[in-house]
């Protein structure tokens, strides 16, 4: 009995061992099949602290079927080695010692064997102890083997020196210092002056053979830099170059005085790309983009972009919140699989972005979503980075519940109000519309009683069309849709492709209406509207996070029809 509770143990502890050792492993393999990333306990630490959100992660079917196979082998290999481990005692790990290989011949070993231990000793050993040498020879090897104790502590230490440092200060030093390398190369990138001390001193000479000269007697670089753009070049073959400014006719001139500055806008689109808008796309369709077709996917931008400045040049992050990074604070987005530049709240760091500029010209700064902002500490970021007032989803369910009568079960009942990310769309934007009109509204009473305007800054992030795509109002779920068959049919991920499209369509949708709005009640004559993806996506890829231009180029464009705007 006592053998077979011991087995059980050995059995129990050697299966649960390996595994912890192996669970690692196996993840980073599943990552790098999965999401062509790599485990770390970085990473670890993250799904723990984001766990809340885990439930609305875009996670596919193929995803997690591939997450049972790993997670089968794993379990074979692990019984394989603890049924090993338990009849063959040579699969004892105990005993596989790295550091015998520097340690003495003379020295002895313990060995342990079904529970009982034996101490094997050298052959010189044995004899001595039989008494066989003279008593000076006996004195000779008790003096010998004081030596060879103390050579073989020493051994012993200098053993477990070189395993630590081979396994612990070597691979520490080695991370420490590629982490402190790629910060060091950022900043010298964004660093001007050393940009151009470097320029200047690294600046490769010239050799007998050039780059032949075809631009009108100008270095060969002219011909890759667009001839509206004044600037001074760093050297003859290099593309650094100082912009000074530029030629040509202005698409549109604004001029500004200091007692009505107009409000700003920014609507920060989720997921939306580039090649969505058939306008920024252009009629050629030199991609195939829209597959022979003349549809669009995003009418309503597409609308508003040719009244205004479209912007077809413009690249993004993933996630949300290294787009938040660019977009509002100008900064190059945090390298890291796990964290972002805003995790954590970074309220003990001082930035320096649109909010902090505009609030120190008078603006009051609002930042208004749908979306739950407590994914990546949002929540502490936003007000201490230069946002008087934050609005999330919490807000908008309660402001909605008192000003049009929907009923808390409706958010997550048959109405389908709200999804795992938040509020849709269709609510955010009817609040951000109410909040406009209500304080231009105050604006208009303060100006009226010779008081300051108090212009407005507002950041808006939508929600509805994040992944997985599938989180709806029912009321859009039975309303018609355009047929985008075209663009999905026979494709690999045909049913990601559609939910994608319909998503895409709806928040457009809800763009519309509320750009229609701010001209009908005439807000729109007095405000910026800035409207950009925060980032693409790449529903027909297996990989859609690294589909580049997909996820990276994003769709945008500037609409300003005030008097203040000289087209």
């Amino acid at each position: 009995m006592v053998r077979v509770v011991g087995d059980a143990v050995t059995f129990f502890v050697s299966w649960l061992l390996f595994f912890v050792m192996m669970a690692p492993f196996v993840l980073d393999m599943l990552l790098v099949v999965n999401r062509d990333m790599r485990f770390s306990f970085d990473l670890l630490a993250t799904l723990i602290r984001e766990r809340e959100y885990l439930n609305a992660a875009p996670i596919s079917g193929e995803e997690i079927y591939r997450g049972y196979q790993f997670a089968a082998v794993l379990v074979m290999m692990t019984t394989l080695f603890a049924s090993v481990r338990l009849w063959a005692s040579w699969a004892d790990l105990a005993q596989w010692n790295p550091t015998h290989l520097v340690l003495s011949a003379e020295a002895k070993y313990a060995k342990t064997i079904r529970g009982a231990k034996y101490v094997g000793v050298s052959l010189e050993e044995g004899i001595d102890n039989a008494g066989v040498q003279s008593a000076t020879e006996n004195q000779t090897m008790n003096q010998y083997s004081v030596v060879t104790e103390i050579l073989f502590d020493q051994n012993r230490i200098l053993a477990v020196a070189i395993v630590f440092a081979k396994i612990i200060i070597i691979p520490v030093g080695v991370v420490k210092f590629t982490s402190m390398c790629s910060p060091l190369v950022v900043y010298c990138g964004l660093n001007a002056t050393l940009n151009e001390l470097f320029t200047h001193s690294l600046q490769p000479r010239a050799v007998d053979t050039t780059f032949p000269n075809e631009y009108g007697g100008e270095p060969w670089v002219e011909m890759y830099i667009h001839r509206s753009e004044r600037h001074r070049l760093f050297g003859a073959d290099s593309l650094y170059r100082r912009t000074t400014g530029f030629r040509g006719e202005l698409a549109f001139d604004v001029d500004v005085a200091k007692e009505n500055p107009p409000n700003v806008l920014v609507i920060g689109v989720e997921s939306f790309r580039f090649q969505d808008s058939r306008y920024l796309v252009g009629a050629d369709d030199l991609s195939n983009h829209f597959k022979g077709t003349n549809m669009t996917i995003t009418p309503n931008f597409d609308r508003w972009a040719k009244r205004g400045v479209a912007l077809r040049n413009i690249w993004s992050s993933t996630p949300t919140s290294r787009s938040l990074e660019s977009l509002i604070f100008a900064q190059v987005p945090y390298d890291s699989a796990v964290d972002t530049g805003i995790t954590g709240g970074r309220n003990g760091t001082k930035l320096a972005g649109l909010p902090q500029l505009l609030s120190a010209k008078g603006y009051e700064t609002f930042f208004t979503t749908g979306s739950s902002i407590k994914l990546d500490n949002w929540d502490i970021f936003l007000p201490t980075h230069g946002f008087e007032t934050v609005w999330d989803n919490h807000k908008i369910v309660k402001y909605v519940e008192a000003r049009y009568n929907i009923s808390h079960d409706e958010w997550y009942g048959a109405q389908h109000r709200g999804f795992g990310w938040g509020v849709h769309d269709d609510l955010s934007f009817q609040i951000l519309g109410d909040l406009l009109m209500n304080k231009t509204n105050e604006q208009s009473e303060r100006v009226a009683n010779g008081e300051p305007k108090k212009p407005l800054f507002i950041t808006h992030y939508t929600i509805s069309s994040h992944e997985p795509y599938k989180g709806r109002p029912t009321w859009y779920a039975n309303a018609s849709k355009p047929d985008f068959s075209a663009f999905y049919e026979g494709e690999k991920h045909a049913k990601k492709i559609k939910n994608y499209l319909e998503m895409r369509h709806f928040t457009d949708m809800e763009l519309g209406k509320i750009m229609d709005r701010m001209e009908k009640e005439g807000v729109l004559n007095d405000t910026i509207v800035v409207i950009m993806g925060d980032h693409g996506q790449a529903p027909e890829a297996d990989m859609k996070n690294t589909h580049e231009e997909s996820v990276t180029r994003v769709a945008a464009a500037i609409i300003a029809e005030g008097d203040w705007v000289t087209l």
